[in-house]
């Protein structure tokens, strides 16, 4: 019996012998895994934005992301509110504004009672002409319909802004940028916000070269629009914005492409010696001085240079490198053929 009874100890130590090996072996090792506090960037509260809750989201997802936008403090606690709510299986899908450093409570009752906005992003690019800009409103912003936005361009419906008074249409007034559009606007308001944003954009800019040259700010934006369609590289703008200058003040026609592919609607291909020809006041190869209207709706940097046109006396650029767009500047007509043949 005794040796048995050894025999079964002995048994008994080896078999446990594997686990205590593995406990003093992860035993040093727990130190290593205990969570050590993680520091957050403070955010500050009350900043609104979007928050976009997908189809199919469960509510750890959405805590999670509620938090990792600083409308929350805590997911995990933020978890247990809901489920104490009962509000689990109530939280709806779609695009929010919510305030960072939010109540709990107040976070619960948008995201559940279908207060929610969905926000649609337009996205209006530099040199867009107002058609264009229709085009993409139609393509992006699902409840506008095509009567509704033609109507809406009508000019008579922005007088209360004085800059718009009295000019044939919105082209140039409806400023590139990125938009949020929500279901309550209708086409008035979208192009609303695009013209509010030009306000904004021009009153921060310096215009006292217009005003010691004697150019309208009407005239600068159209200068404006036609360093946008022509300029391709940052560094050329204040350079084809002194050709206009200089070409205006010789009394010399711009002779600038963009103007022709303006009146003819033509973006693309190249301009024949017929489109050349085009009669139409926005041909500056055949009629002087700027055209009636800007040619599209031109960014800040464009209209920037065209307050700020470099200090040279050039009359004539060429493209020389299709790929880049770059130019070759030229102060005489003899320079200018010389670059166009090379």
């Amino acid at each position: 019996m005794y040796i048995k009874n050894k025999s079964l100890k002995s048994i008994c130590i080896f078999a446990l012998l594997p686990a205590i090996a593995a406990f003093i072996i992860v035993l040093p090792s727990c130190n290593s895994i205990v969570p050590q506090e993680i520091k957050k960037p403070a955010i500050e509260s009350g900043v609104e934005i979007v928050v976009e809750i997908l189809e199919g989201s469960n509510l750890t997802q959405i805590a999670n992301l509620l938090e990792e936008k600083g409308v929350i403090d805590d997911a995990f606690t933020f978890r247990l509110y809901v489920q104490q709510q009962g509000k689990e299986k109530n939280l709806l899908p779609g695009s929010y504004k919510l305030l960072t450093g939010s109540e709990y409570a107040d976070v619960l009752s948008t995201i559940t009672t279908g207060e929610k906005q969905v926000i649609y992003k337009l996205v209006i690019p530099e040199g867009f002409t107002v058609k264009q800009v229709k085009e993409r409103i139609i393509k992006d912003i699902p409840f506008v319909e095509q009567q509704e936005l033609d109507e809406a361009m009508d000019i008579n419906n922005f007088t209360g802004y004085e800059f718009i008074k009295e000019k044939e249409n919105l082209e140039g007034f409806l400023f590139p940028k990125t938009y949020d559009v929500i279901l309550e606007y209708n086409a008035v308001n979208i192009l609303e916000m695009m013209i509010a944003q030009y306000q904004v954009e021009t009153n921060s800019l310096d215009w006292s070269y217009a005003d010691e040259n004697n150019y309208s700010h009407y005239d600068i934006l159209k200068i404006a629009s036609l360093i946008e369609r022509e300029a391709y590289i940052p560094e050329e703008r204040p350079l084809i914005s002194a050709v206009i200058y200089n070409r205006l003040k010789a009394g010399m026609p711009l002779q600038i492409d963009a103007t022709v592919r303006y009146a003819l609607d033509k973006w693309d291909g190249i301009v024949t010696y017929d489109d050349l020809e085009t009669d139409s006041p926005y041909n500056t190869y055949k009629y002087a001085g700027l055209t009636p209207t800007p040619i599209c709706n031109p960014g800040l940097a464009a209209l920037k240079a065209a307050l700020e046109p470099a200090d040279v006396d050039y009359l004539y650029y060429v493209v020389v490198n299709e790929e880049t767009h770059e130019h070759k500047f030229s102060n005489t007509f003899e320079e200018h053929v010389n670059a166009t043949n090379q």
